[in-house]
């Protein structure tokens, strides 16, 4: 899978995670950063530099599915299968 495929499916997410979790999904901030990062993505995701688009790109997914505010953790306020609070 490319790196810019990775980064459009991370972008989803984020999307999908601040949604999940009441928040304003896209601002106009984020969609110029965005787009601007993942142009750059599939600037590097060719040539001898795709190896380190794909690094960046699977890290910004980790990053996103693992944060506080991601679909994951938004998913399981709703359905209450998250960890309870420590006493």
């Amino acid at each position: 899978m490319s790196a810019t495929v990775v980064f459009a499916i991370a972008w989803g997410a984020l999307i999908l995670g601040h949604w999940a979790n009441n928040e304003p999904a896209t601002s106009t901030k984020q969609v110029l950063e965005m787009a601007f990062a993942l142009i750059i993505i599939a600037l590097l995701d060719q040539g001898e530099t795709e190896p380190v688009a794909k690094g960046f790109a699977w890290l910004f997914l980790a990053a996103v599915l693992l944060s506080s505010k991601s679909i994951l953790t938004g998913l399981a306020k709703v359905t209450g299968t998250g960890t309870a609070p420590a006493k």
